[in-house]
């Protein structure tokens, strides 16, 4: 007996397994990836049909029937199978997790008919001039169709004729009735391809790549170039040839909001071969926008992390702009990287893969030199202008001298000369809100969020304190809650408290800022950033918002308020992500002029990341880190997992963790496989519920893998596992 094979489209790891259905004759051959419905228990649900199974003895139990088919033809191709597949094995999460990135959500997997329209088709028979002549518009349309050909009904009353004539019409001989889908639109306008040429250093990169795109070749290479080298050049002239292909191409940016410029510039050339997906979309404009590239009105999607899972089977390139960004890495629900995806789909398409940065991940630089990656460099900016000069301030000095403000004299004098000289200027603070923390100088305590482990940030509108964490809020307590004490003193400076004092200190400086507070409305970080590059403002302060692939002409300064905010946080990689924002900030000025000027305040002026970063010496970074996380085993020389063990109960969720422990114990070999933990987290409690941790890491970590997607810890309740922790 044949039975399907069928995944219930739950998130729940406890229902992984795929559950075993009759299909009926009436149904036939259901492809593979199709969506079905299903009895399961006393309700009905949505499954995907991912394989076949001969049983070989007829079961105890009863098979109950596929009750319904949702899918004229199957949403998943089998290369989209096979990448959820790998997907849920690789990162220990459910299969249904895994398939469910390959759909819109949770409404599109409803049966979902896209609209249909009446067309005319004409047939040779076709004779209009049979047509009485006392039916002058019904003659005037046949003999117009018959020039046409074809022609929708809604086009025909666009033409003038009612609806009564083209009905009419639709009864001679030699005229059929085609029901169609509707044509999908986009917002954009199509225009004339352009083709710039390219530099001989920008010639050299793209050779390679276009031999792998016209050939169908599944290399991966990175592109290493300084900020305004040009590399979004080599990206549009590598899709240019995959449209050439009738390919789709695929081009990853870490965030649409903060590279709007590289949308435009492939509107501009492309126009409405372009797709372009982002968060906001409705989901008509989500399932319209895969549908133009399902059935290739379009060639290109533009998109951030989630644009990897498009549902298409003809890829023909993939780019992934800025790939050492940590917005690629999802960081709830399916832990994926979106850079470890695409390498699986470009392999399975058998297409080129291009990772782009002016600051390679290491794990990417690493590979590159081991002759994994085929390394393309560009070591200089179009034009050979010059990368901007770095001063480096050490603000220990500058206490030493009688100055506490938040601007050191470098960074004062920097902001007076570019807005005497009628510029602009990024600066840089990741530390959203007023005050960074609230403290009772009497007793030394933090006022701290009650559900979370975390002291609250003040922020000046609504003048409350606010968790970052779980968004509490309340309001500034008169007394301390832990002694009683008035002393309650403003520590630190955020976003907000920085921008007012850039108002009192500049008061003529037009200032805009761009943080999460900012940007939660929709709308408004896209208007600033635009305002901006239209010299509406003087100074843009933000976060690292601020700091992604922006390229506006005006900017010739950057400040760096505090190095040290990422320097500080306690992961393997603080200090490359330090030498990336540092690089990539700096970055940002003297892109038109050749004249950048850039300050960066810090309190570890000898820390070889920002010493690198001011001589903009990837390299000399590389060398140094690489030499370090070889020493201590981190990525890429080694493998990691991450454990979080929640509860609402320390002693629970510290049981729970040891138990895990326990049944991974027989894998550490010392010096192989290390398993550390369990331990409290450094934030301690989030939204009510305590977090004990645990972390492997090894050489290799294939096997304990595979043992826990088939153990119990797999479905272990208040577990959350990340693999390759970023």
């Amino acid at each position: 007996m044949r039975v399907a094979e069928v995944i219930i489209n739950r998130p729940a790891k406890k229902m992984n397994s795929p559950f075993s259905y009759a299909v009926p004759p009436q149904f036939g051959e259901i492809a593979l990836g199709t969506r079905v419905a299903v009895p399961l228990g006393r309700t009905k649900e949505e499954g995907i049909l991912i394989a076949y199974r001969e049983l070989t003895e007829i079961p105890a139990y009863e098979i109950k029937p596929i009750q319904a088919v949702l899918d004229k033809e199957p949403w998943f191709t089998p290369e989209m199978l096979a990448t959820a597949k790998k997907l849920s094995n690789y990162y220990l999460c459910a299969l249904s997790e895994a398939l469910s990135l390959f759909t819109i959500d949770k409404k599109q997997l409803k049966s979902y008919e896209r609209p249909k329209e009446q067309w005319l088709v004409v047939q040779p028979w076709f004779q209009p001039e049979h047509i009485p002549l006392k039916r002058k518009r019904q003659r005037e349309l046949g003999f117009y169709l018959q020039e046409l050909g074809t022609a929708s009904v809604h086009s025909l009353q666009k033409d003038g004729f009612t609806l009564p004539v083209i009905k009419q019409v639709m009864t001679y001989e030699g005229i059929t009735v085609e029901e169609r889908y509707t044509q999908t639109k986009t917002k954009f306008n199509a225009c004339e391809v352009k083709d710039l040429p390219l530099t001989a250093e920008q010639q050299t990169c793209y050779e390679p790549i276009k031999r792998a795109v016209t050939n169908s070749i599944a290399d991966t290479f990175l592109l290493h170039g300084v900020t305004g080298s040009g590399k979004t050049q080599i990206y549009m002239k590598a899709a240019r040839d995959c449209i050439a292909m009738d390919r789709i191409a695929i081009v990853l940016v870490p965030e649409i909001m903060l590279t709007n410029q590289i949308v435009t510039r492939f509107v501009e050339a492309f126009g409405d071969e372009v797709v372009v997906f982002h968060s906001k979309l409705t989901i008509s404009e989500r399932y319209n926008n895969w549908e133009r590239l399902r059935r290739k009105d379009s060639h290109i999607i533009i998109g951030a992390r989630s644009a990897v899972f498009v549902p298409t089977e003809d890829i023909g390139l993939i780019i992934v702009d800025e790939e050492h960004d940590t917005s690629y890495k999802q960081e709830d629900m399916v832990r994926y990287h979106a850079r470890k995806v695409a390498q699986w789909r470009a392999k399975a398409n058998q297409c080129p893969l291009i990772l782009g940065s002016a600051t390679p991940s290491i794990e990417s630089y690493y590979l590159a030199k081991q002759g994994t990656y085929q390394l393309l460099e560009l070591k200089h900016r179009i034009f050979h202008q010059p990368l901007p000069k770095v001063q480096i301030i050490d603000m220990k000095e500058e206490m030493m001298y009688g100055n506490y403000s938040v601007f050191s004299g470098a960074m004062s004098h920097l902001i007076r000369q570019t807005l005497a000289n009628q510029e602009q200027m990024i600066i840089l603070l990741n530390r959203r809100g007023y005050s960074t923390f609230v403290m009772c100088r009497e007793c030394g305590e933090p006022i701290k969020c009650p559900h979370c482990d975390v002291a609250m940030v003040y922020h000046q509108s609504g003048e409350a304190l606010r968790c970052h964490y779980c968004e509490y809020h309340e309001p500034v307590p008169r007394v301390c809650p832990h002694c009683g004490s008035q002393k309650i003193k403003f520590f630190g400076s955020g976003t907000q408290k920085v921008e007012e004092e850039l108002q009192r200190n500049f008061p003529k400086a037009r200032i805009a800022r761009l943080d999460q507070d900012v940007t939660s409305k929709k709308g408004n970080g896209e208007q600033i950033l635009t305002d901006f590059g239209a010299g509406h403002y003087d100074i843009l302060l933000g976060t690292q918002m601020v700091a992604k692939g922006h390229d506006f002409k005006g900017v010739t300064a950057v400040g760096v308020l505090t190095a040290d905010s990422v320097l500080n946080i306690p992961l393997y990689s603080a200090s490359e992500r330090t030498f990336d924002l540092l690089t990539q900030v700096a970055g940002r000025a003297g892109r038109s002029t050749g004249k950048g000027q850039v300050v960066i305040q810090t309190y570890n002026p000898l820390h070889y990341a920002i010493i690198k970063s001011k001589a903009h010496d990837y390299i000399g970074f590389y060398e140094e880190e690489i030499q370090a996380r070889e020493m201590l085993g981190y990525p890429p020389l080694g493998a990691m997992m991450h454990f979080r063990i929640q509860h609402k109960e320390v002693a629970k969720a510290m049981a729970i963790a040891e138990k895990i422990v326990s049944a991974l114990e027989p894998f550490a070999v010392p010096g192989e496989l290390d398993i550390m933990g369990p331990y409290e987290e450094g934030i301690k409690k989030v939204r009510d519920l305590y977090r004990v941790a645990i972390m492997v890491r090894g050489n290799q970590l294939e096997s304990i893998k595979d043992f826990i997607y088939n153990s119990w810890i797999f479905t272990q309740e208040g577990l959350h596992i990340d693999v390759d922790p970023v």
